[in-house]
């Protein structure tokens, strides 16, 4: 593991900062070709939509992680502010992320499903390049186990699952999925739900092999929270799809018939 990639005096370059930071610059190019191309959205919003993202993402996953470790913090305040640690709850930031881009879309007179759909890919883009961080500062390690693969970390004296890793790939595997299926989609909102949908359902997996910090009910939080994620994005796509299906069936009725 390597948290700190060089020094310069007091200067540190982490490799949790960067490796987020490589996956913004990646898919932020990413989505200002798919604009120009698309002409949706317009170049200049690219930006603003990215932001938007970044910052209240951000501050939401910071803000569960510290709420998950409040009596830590409590005695360490200042260390709130030492994200280059680590430390950051993807569902929190993914949550903020969805109000921000809420309040923002609507001002900005953005659609709605219109503009998950553009931003879902890049999101789990950007998530992997944050786990190949976690893996690099040692953090987010899973259960021990002693297969081939299996990592030790400084803070535990047996080998582990780099569930990290796993996700990087899940979530590589997902943004390629998705890129390939926006083509195809039926409706506005579709590529959005499968992201939440597909990626809840791999969360909640990996989660099996990650020591859990809370659990009810034999579950963690982050299981109960993709619990719900998978519902709810499964009743939204069955009710979105329902609502355009009946247009489609009717258009190819008509095409048939030679009336259009």
């Amino acid at each position: 593991m390597k948290p700190v990639l060089f020094s310069f005096g007091a200067i540190h370059l982490y490799s949790y900062g960067l490796s987020i930071a490589l996956g913004v610059l990646l898919a932020l190019f990413l989505m200002n070709r798919r604009a120009l191309r698309t002409g949706f959205p317009k170049p200049d919003e690219v930006f603003d939509m990215a932001f938007t993202i970044l910052v209240w993402g951000f501050a939401g996953a910071r803000l569960f992680y510290v709420i998950q470790n409040l009596s830590y913090y409590a005695a360490e305040p200042l260390k709130i502010f030492a994200v280059w640690e680590g430390g950051l709850i993807f569902y929190g930031g993914a949550i903020m992320a969805f109000a921000g881009m809420l309040l923002v879309g609507r001002k900005r007179k953005w659609p709605f499903w219109k503009t998950l759909d553009f931003i879902m890919p890049y999101g789990a883009l950007t998530h992997a390049f944050g786990r190949v961080g976690c893996f690099l500062n040692g953090c987010c390690y899973g259960k021990a186990c002693d297969l081939s693969w299996a990592v030790r970390f400084p803070e535990v004296p047996y080998k582990v699952h780099p569930t990290q890793l796993y996700e990087a790939i899940f979530d590589l595997v997902l943004f390629a999925f998705l890129i390939a299926r926006r083509e195809r989609a039926r409706f506005e909102g579709e590529i959005a739900l499968l992201y939440f949908l597909l990626y809840g359902f791999g969360r909640y997996l990996i989660e099996f092999l990650r020591e859990p910090s809370w659990l009810w009910l034999g579950l963690t939080s982050n299981q109960w929270l993709s619990a719900v994620i998978i519902l709810a994005s499964f009743i939204l796509y069955r009710f979105l799809k329902s609502k355009v299906c009946p247009e489609v069936r009717h258009h190819f009725q008509d095409v048939l018939s030679g009336k259009r």
